[in-house]
């Protein structure tokens, strides 16, 4: 069970060094840690546990807005302002955050349908292989 927790942590790690990595560079701990899981190498490409952290961050503030905007026009906040420019600080506050909620719940739903897709080439590719392999064989 400490064998996982630490593949998990490590995983976790190669993944966030990657995303802000800047050179091609590999590195001892990238080999170690790929040398035991040679079928993540792929998926290093697309973390799509860090795109989901940011979906998710980007919803959150996207709600947070949308609640602020609800705050401001409930309360007496702004009462130095004109009304007219009141409510468009509340109109452009609510905008902003229902387009990140909006833009947050796209780009999740076209993540899931780009992964089914990606599954999908993918055993294609493989079976593919064995076939051209098979035929291959039936032809030696």
């Amino acid at each position: 069970m400490r064998e996982n927790q630490q593949d998990a942590v490590d995983r976790g790690k190669i993944f966030f060094k990657f995303l802000f990595k800047k050179k091609n560079e590999v590195t001892e701990e990238e080999v170690k840690y790929f040398r035991k899981h040679p079928d993540e190498i792929d998926a290093v490409t697309a973390p799509i546990n860090i795109h989901k952290l940011f979906l998710a961050i980007g919803i959150g503030l996207g709600v947070l807005l949308v609640g602020l905007s609800k705050v401001i026009a409930h309360s007496s906040f702004l009462p130095v302002v004109s009304e007219l420019f009141r409510e468009i600080i509340i109109d452009i506050v609510f905008e902003i955050g229902v387009a990140l909620i909006g833009a947050g719940v796209t780009a999740y739903m076209l993540g899931i349908l780009l992964n089914i897709q990606q599954d999908n080439a993918r055993q294609w590719r493989q079976t593919l292989r064995k076939r051209i392999d098979i035929m291959d064989g039936a032809e030696n």
